[in-house]
């Protein structure tokens, strides 16, 4: 299996050695499922930015108006 070498602060050295404690885990399925959850999220994050593009320029290109906030608000009696 793969290994790689990190450096870490001295408090999550110490975070990841309570967890090690508790769940009986060893440090590198820990960091592995740390790393695989990240992972997942920041993959996440990129798709959502990357729809958020796609969905602003498809706005724009209809030539549609933007309706601001307050209208909004204010059409919900907020």
């Amino acid at each position: 299996m793969p290994a790689i070498s990190v450096s870490i602060k001295t408090d999550t050295l110490y975070n990841l050695e309570r967890a090690v404690k508790r769940t009986g885990w060893n440090k590198s399925k820990i960091a592995e499922e740390a790393l695989n959850r990240f992972l997942s999220e920041l993959a996440e994050d990129s798709e959502d930015a990357r729809m958020g593009e796609e969905a602003y320029a498809k706005f724009k290109a209809s030539g549609e108006k933007a309706i601001p906030a307050d209208a909004v608000y204010k059409e919900l009696g907020l």
